[in-house]
């Protein structure tokens, strides 16, 4: 009988899926990721299952922090009665809620944008690491230098 994956397997399976995603958007799309080559992956729902706003309004996120995820569920109208053949699903979308700071600026709004995909395609199982994982390997940079470039992207955010 097989042993259940240990957690440091599960996060290990789940990183190299990340980094295997991060590869075939590079494959299809080149590996010069720009926001307007972001635009195009987000209507791509083999790479971004749900749709994606983006919305700056640091009104709505905490101080200090860059973006903010918030996911909005509709059930697209009626409902079917008992007697119905067809339920329309549910519908799924995200908005990103960013710092108005990172408006008009794509190359820093780049790396920020791509650290909250794992959000909308894993939800509440994607973590820190999946975020960063992913965003680096799509941006083809070592993690720990993606890492500090987002630090160095939230501390530039004007008080």
């Amino acid at each position: 009988m097989e042993e259940p994956a240990t957690q440091q397997e599960l996060r290990e399976s789940m990183n190299l899926h990340l980094r295997q995603k991060a590869q075939e958007i590079i494959d299809k799309y080149g590996s010069a990721i720009t926001l307007a080559v972001l635009q195009d992956i987000l209507q791509d729902r083999k790479f971004v299952r749900y749709p994606v706003n983006i919305i700056y309004d640091s009104t709505r996120i905490e101080a200090g922090l860059f973006i903010k995820t918030e996911v909005t569920v509709s059930d697209q109208g009626d409902q079917a009665d008992e007697d119905s053949e067809y339920v329309k699903p549910i519908e799924r979308s995200y908005d990103f809620i960013v710092h108005e700071y990172f408006e008009g600026q794509p190359d820093k709004l780049l790396p920020l944008i791509l650290y909250h995909l794992p959000t909308v395609n894993y939800g509440d199982i994607a973590t820190y690491e999946d975020a960063e994982v992913f965003a680096s390997a799509l941006m083809q940079m070592e993690q720990d230098d993606y890492y500090q470039l987002v630090c160095d992207l939230a501390d530039a955010i004007p008080n």
